[in-house]
Parts: structure tokens; C-alpha cells; sequence
């Protein structure tokens, strides 16, 4: 360009700024979880399903109905609870499977009941037939669960009942049995000891489908993060019970994992053990 003449509009503009993701987009555009309330009438979240029930046929008054339930996850580390009712439990329970990402709105937000919903969040949410919801692709940011873990010393000393979050070491495992409960459900379980790097272990019962997983993977001292670990008196001990809408993850990416892995390397899996469940035989033991 000349002397004294105007730049090319090129150089006045700004420069454009980058495309956004849609990942990023979409995220602009949803209600971080946390952030959920009465208050708030119109929202949609982005989450990861981390822990999903199975379906609930029940009878109120004459009516039938059916329920299932799932904990939601986002970016920020947002949970909350929501609830299916029928028409919404029959259009959405194949939809939701563990592990996806979904996006939701058009649910009811109200006061989370604390006997039965584990999540920390003041609210939770219900759905009917009027929700909306749609897989989106995995986000990465999004942990597989989220964990308030309470080391297995703290659990010894805690008023019971009570449920807990554990990360530990599988010390000893048995295989799993099926059964039939005085109500005459065909049930199965599976108990496993859980041993941490306070040196303390918790004996836990796991049911189902969670009780039914390939031998396998619980074999060989794997890592695993328990979420909604009922722990009761048995016996004289103390005894874990994983609930229905607890979560059970082998490997899980967190610091307390990776702790305890260490202990167990460094020489825990030579320490002596306090068990703080009494082992079927009447003898105490980690295995």
C-alpha cells in the first residue's frame, strides 16, 4: 500500500475466532448440574449415566406402576438423581444405558429424599412422559463415577448403619452362590474383602448382575472403587452390603486408587491386616 493511504480491510477486522466444538457448544448451553434448583424453570444438563437401577414394577392404592433410577454426572463434577415413572421408565430404560452421555431436559425438579438417594445434591430430578433426551458422543471430562471415599479405619469407628464410599484392594474373593430368600426370590451374591492403606478390611457383599461378573476380574488383587456401600453389624463385625443404586468400578482414575495401589506394592499385601468383618468360620481375616 501507498504512504498515507487506509490498510486493507484485512488488517482492520479483528481476528475471526476459532470455530467451537459442537462439544464445547453444547456445553455452553446446558446448566451445569450443581447449579440445579426449584429455582430454576427451564434447563437442560449434559451427563454421563454412572449408575443406572433395574426396572421396579410397585402398587399404590389400586394403580400399578413402574420406576428406575439413575445418578447423572457432568463435567464440573456435578450428581444428581433422577427418577423414570412409567410411561417415562417404558420409553427411556433401554435409552439410558450405564456409561453413555446423554443430554436431558423437561424433567421436575424437587427436595432429594436422603433415605434413598445417596447423591450429595439438595435436589433431584423426576422425568415423565413429556422428557426429552438424546445420546450425545462420550466426553472424556466426564469421570466414569464420582467417589466420596471414607478410608475402611473411619468406617470401624462410624455409628451404624450407615453407607459409604470405599476404594481398596480385592484381598479375597468367593465365588458366587445363588439362593432363594425367605419371600421366595431366586437371588444371587457374591462376597469380597476389601483391604485399604489404613491396613483395615471390610468384608462386602455384592448382588446380581455386579455378583454374576467372569471370576476373573476379581482375581488377581485388582484396585476397586465401591460407591453405596451399606455397612451394618453382623456377627460381632462390621459388613458391607453394596446397594442397587451403588456403583462398583475396577481401575477407577482416582488419586485414592492410585494410593492404595502403591501401599499395596510397597509391601501392604505383607502388612497385617485388622478385618473388621467376621469371616463365616468365626475366625477374623483379610485372606
Amino acid at each position: 500500500a501507498h504512504a498515507g493511504s487506509s490498510p486493507p480491510d484485512s488488517a482492520r477486522r479483528p481476528p475471526r475466532p476459532p470455530l467451537i466444538s459442537n462439544m464445547v457448544a453444547a456445553e455452553q448451553c446446558c446448566l451445569p448440574i450443581s447449579e440445579i434448583s426449584s429455582y430454576v424453570q427451564r434447563w437442560t444438563i449434559r451427563a454421563r449415566v454412572t449408575v443406572k437401577s433395574t426396572l421396579r414394577t410397585f402398587t399404590r392404592g389400586n394403580n400399578p406402576g413402574k420406576v428406575f433410577h439413575v445418578h447423572l454426572l457432568d463435567v464440573y463434577g456435578g450428581e444428581i438423581r433422577a427418577s423414570f415413572f412409567n410411561e417415562a421408565a417404558d420409553k427411556h430404560f433401554d435409552l439410558l444405558q450405564l456409561g453413555k452421555c446423554y443430554t436431558l431436559s423437561r424433567g421436575n425438579v424437587k427436595i432429594a429424599d436422603t433415605r434413598f438417594n445417596p447423591c450429595s445434591h439438595r435436589y433431584e430430578l423426576v422425568f415423565d412422559k413429556m422428557a426429552q433426551i438424546e445420546e450425545v458422543d462420550d466426553d472424556e471430562q466426564i469421570q466414569a463415577v464420582k467417589l466420596s471415599v471414607m478410608d475402611l479405619r473411619s468406617v470401624q469407628s462410624r455409628q451404624l448403619p450407615f453407607s459409604a464410599d470405599i476404594c481398596g484392594i480385592i484381598t479375597s474373593v468367593a465365588p458366587h452362590i445363588s439362593f432363594t430368600s425367605k419371600e421366595g426370590k431366586e437371588l444371587v451374591k457374591r462376597e469380597i474383602t476389601v483391604a485399604d492403606d489404613t491396613a483395615t478390611s471390610l468384608s462386602v457383599t455384592l448382588w446380581g448382575e455386579r455378583a454374576k461378573q467372569e471370576d476373573k476380574l476379581f482375581e488377581g488383587n485388582p484396585v476397586v472403587g465401591l460407591k453405596g456401600v451399606m455397612v451394618k453389624e453382623w456377627n460381632g463385625g462390621r459388613s458391607g452390603s453394596l446397594s442397587e443404586s451403588g456403583a462398583l468400578v475396577f481401575s477407577p482414575k482416582i488419586a485414592d486408587a492410585q494410593r492404595v495401589q502403591r501401599w499395596w506394592a510397597d509391601g501392604g499385601k505383607e502388612q497385617s491386616i485388622t478385618a473388621l468383618s467376621v469371616a463365616f468360620g468365626g475366625g477374623a481375616g483379610a485372606g
